[in-house]
């Protein structure tokens, strides 16, 4: 940073000794100089020395604990709404039981209850006591918070079929256990550590310790304070203090060659309680390579019986039952090795049948010939369920249930080519071609520019900043990262306004504008030090507005606690915001400048400005609509927009696709984590892919 910030001053220095010795009135251009150096030199200065400091915050055990109650309710808050929305509460949960698996998923019992360890190696939290060996032969998902707080090994393995309910029982397990430790007293609290849910994804344990994926995942995704003394620091001491306790998902969905080695960390260097969930034949094949995670009791979800599943569905509906429900709960409890029975033993068909079929309508058992064809039959009612117009409860649908076969078969088909059970909506640009869309960019803040050029300075300095702007924006959207991300509002915090990342940002930008500035300049003025002049007044107006622009953002992912529509409207607002304060901010900069320029040079610069405040106003005035371009064009939800439209034009999506992901979310088609959208189960997912190709032939791409 210190390097960059002299290679700024040499060229600024440079430019104004320049601009000193060519220009015809070297007294004005001395002051001019005076002034400008007047304002650079301190505010370099102080700049160079924000952007090094480092803060030291001494973390004490009450701040320690009153972050980790904190990430509680962050938590709690996140996971709650989950399990509204995936129906885990109401109506009365399915009834998934478990037992002590007997495939090679773990090591012996005695080791995870402790016998002959000598030692406690994980106290049993407090009012729970001592798991024995006949705790774990079997039970039900109820029970796993018992198991999990009074261990001995801290270590769990839960294992379990495509839809089988894993994802539930982790999701009920950790509200369980937010529950327990928030009925405790504030010392008895203390002790507890906070369970969180995290997804394997984007994990490499080759080349990265959990302990930092970990502290990186958690800082990023329960962001309690901007600042950096407030992100890894704290998080990591959190995890070092004993203060977390990880529920991790979705071995099965990272890369086979990994999984061996993420067993291997796992066992190496959690400390913490730890609950790994998986597909049975994924994590069978890992531990054959590698081995077990040490300690761990091995628990393996049971299908549900035709009993249970006729029990469960008498319970969804009014008692009593309609005739035609009491039909299949009759049908199922007499033929339990039926097609039917056997397709309603996991939790995902259970609540397809009980969603997509009303208490009047009547599912006729006899039809189906084996499992495949009810759990096909089942999924292929999704969507006309979902998109029926008479739904009760539900508003008409803005979409026709043709339009919604399509799209999100397209979208599905996208996602599995990607190898994603995730949506996130700013990733929908790498499913079409970016030269269209960085063209009606270039286009668009280029015609701006040009405008502004136009009324300023006549038609040559209009068509030369608009061609210096386009061309800037078409380098920054090839060649940079605007955009790939959403950005979120922030907390305003002055550590994160002289940043790296805000001054590169205000060089680049400000440079493309002062070239455009200086161009303009030298085309009105036929004078070389113009160019120089007019570089220098961009990059002060640059760097005052990028560091404004940055005040409050952070980037978000798809681990971010926040919904996607949510997400989408930050991004949008952070867009606005920043192009207002940081156009008004550098802006006014450039203006100052420019205007004090026109004064000191005793001339009409542009032909319009010849003094202080009609230089500050009129590209005060320019610059904010310009800015406003720059920052609409380098967003995430500008660049998914366009996508939007190239997909429309093929009819693969909607133009508003955010509005029909949220309409399918309503509709249980799709449901939410965090700022990402997933279909409400993978089989869904591949059923939806498979309709698609067929209908659209084998090579099918939308």
């Amino acid at each position: 940073m210190v390097i960059v910030g002299l290679a700024i001053i040499a060229v600024v220095v440079f430019v104004v000794l320049g601009f000193v010795f060519r220009s015809h009135d070297r007294d004005s251009a001395a002051t001019l100089v005076q002034g400008i150096g007047a304002v650079v030199v301190p505010a370099a200065s102080a700049a160079l020395w924000l952007t090094n400091r480092r803060p030291r915050t001494e973390l004490t055990e009450p701040a320690l604990r009153d972050f980790a109650d904190e990430l509680a309710e962050r938590v709690k808050a996140q996971w709650s709404a989950a399990a509204s929305e995936r129906r885990l509460m109401h109506p009365s949960p399915v009834p998934v039981r478990w037992r002590w698996s007997n495939l090679p998923v773990s090591g012996p019992l005695t080791d995870a209850v402790g016998i002959g360890t000598g030692s406690s190696r994980f106290r049993p939290l407090p009012g729970l006591v001592p798991i024995t060996a006949a705790d774990l032969e079997s039970g039900a998902v109820r029970d796993l918070f018992r198991l999990y707080g009074a261990l001995d090994s801290g270590r769990m393995v839960i294992v379990g079929a495509g839809g089988a309910g894993k994802s539930g029982a982790a999701i009920r397990l950790l509200l369980d256990a937010l529950s327990h430790r928030e009925a405790l007293e504030p010392d008895a609290r203390a002790r507890v550590p906070v369970p969180v849910l995290l997804t394997l994804s984007g994990w490499d344990p080759r080349n990265q310790r959990l302990h930092d994926w970990l502290a990186t995942r958690l800082a990023t995704d329960y962001m309690f304070r901007k600042s950096e003394e407030h992100a890894g620091g704290v998080v990591s001491r959190l995890i070092g203090t004993g203060r977390i306790a990880a529920l991790l998902d979705g071995l099965d969905e990272i890369p086979e060659a990994v999984r061996p080695a993420a067993l291997r960390a796992l066992n190496e260097q959690a400390n913490f309680r730890l609950v790994l969930l998986s597909r049975v034949d994924e994590l069978v094949t890992a531990v054959a390579a590698e081995g077990p995670l040490s300690g761990s009791a091995g628990l393996e979800l049971l299908p549900v019986s035709a009993q249970d599943a006729a029990e469960y569905l008498t319970r969804c509906q009014a008692q009593p039952p309609p005739e035609a429900w009491r039909s299949l709960v009759r049908h199922i409890r007499m033929t339990p090795s039926g097609a039917v029975a056997e397709a309603l033993d996991t939790p995902l068909m259970l609540t397809l049948l009980r969603d997509t079929y009303r208490a009047d309508q009547r599912f006729d058992p006899e039809r189906f010939a084996d499992r495949a064809a009810v759990e096909d039959h089942l999924l292929d009612r999704v969507l006309p369920a979902a998109y029926n117009d008479d739904r009760p409860g539900q508003p008409r649908s803005r979409y026709s249930l043709g339009q919604a076969e399509r799209w999100l078969g397209v979208i599905a088909h996208q996602m599995n080519s990607e190898r994603s059970r995730d949506l996130a909506w700013w990733q929908v640009p790498r499913w079409r071609p970016a030269w269209p869309r960085t063209a009606a960019s270039c286009l668009f803040a280029g015609f701006l520019a040009g405008a502004a050029g136009l009324f300023w300075a006549g038609p040559s300095a209009g068509l030369g900043a608009g061609a210096v702007v386009g061309l800037s924006v078409t380098m920054s959207l090839t060649y940079g990262r605007a955009g790939d991300s959403p950005q979120l509002l922030g907390r305003l915090q002055w550590r994160d306004f002289v940043v790296r990342e805000n001054f590169l940002f205000g060089i680049a930008g400000g440079g493309a504008v002062g070239v455009a500035i200086g161009v303009a300049l030298l085309l009105t003025h036929d004078r070389v030090v113009m160019l120089f002049g007019g570089l220098v007044i961009g990059l002060l107006a640059g760097v005052v507005g990028g560091f404004v622009t940055g005040l409050s953002n952070r980037s978000a992912d798809s681990r971010t606690p926040i919904g996607p529509v949510s997400c989408w409207r930050q991004d949008r607002q952070y867009t606005l915001t920043a192009g207002i304060a940081g156009g008004l901010a550098g802006s006014l900069m450039g203006g100052a400048c420019l205007g004090l320029l026109a004064e000191l040079a005793n001339e009409r610069i542009f032909g319009v400005i010849d003094g202080f405040l009609p230089g500050v106003t009129l590209v005060t005035e320019g610059g904010l609509l310009l800015s406003l371009a720059l920052s609409l064009v380098g967003s995430a939800t500008w660049r998914t927009f366009l996508a939007s439209l190239q997909l429309r034009l093929r009819n693969e999506a909607p133009i508003r696709l955010v509005r029909f992901l949220s309409d399918a979310r309503e509709r249980h088609v799709l449901r939410t984590v965090g700022p990402v959208f997933q279909f409400r189960h993978a089989r869904l997912q591949d059923r939806l892919e498979e309709a698609f190709t067929t209908r659209n032939g084998p090579g099918a791409d939308g």
